[in-house]
């Protein structure tokens, strides 16, 4: 017993970790989740995710309280949203743009030579409106082989992680 403590304590054996809350139910798969502060951004799938088949749909609020949808409702992710990856010396990313009119809200997660960022920025017609930073690590499924796996079209615009 000691041993172990001692291990956990230089960081060699993880300490138990708790799964980042998530909108998405048992019923989907979860591709992006974090907490944001008080609120909660994820990106749910249908389990039958193909690129045939299924459905996506990004969600933000409260805990099981999401106050935006989108698209509303799911939508195969051909059609719903765009993604795109990204390289950094060091590192690499990915991220999911969903658009609503003139608002985007781009889901991303990405890491570089000493850092790691992931979050939600919001944007209207290219304006920075808001980037809500994930505390703690995210539950994420984002990059290549997802965006291949469910038929996503790659994202044509440009994205920088703030």
């Amino acid at each position: 017993m000691k041993r172990i403590a001692g291990l956990l304590a230089l960081g060699l054996v993880p300490a138990a970790s708790h799964a980042a809350a998530s909108h998405c139910t048992a019923e989907e798969k979860t591709v992006f989740s974090c907490n944001v502060g008080e609120k909660i951004v994820s990106v749910c799938a249908s389990k039958d995710l193909s690129p045939t088949a299924g459905s996506i749909q990004y969600r933000f609020g409260s805990e099981g309280h999401p106050e935006i949808r989108l698209p509303d409702p799911a939508a195969h992710p051909a059609t719903a949203a765009k993604g795109g990856t990204l390289m950094y010396s060091g590192g690499g990313g990915a991220f999911l743009r969903f658009s609503k009119g003139e608002y985007n809200y781009v889901v991303y997660t990405g890491s570089g030579k000493g850092w790691k960022k992931d979050g939600v920025v919001v944007d209207k017609g290219g304006k920075l409106i808001a980037n809500f930073r994930c505390k703690g690590a995210p539950v994420s499924e984002l990059g290549p082989e997802f965006f291949q796996g469910s038929g996503m079209p790659e994202d044509e615009r440009a994205f920088d992680i703030p």
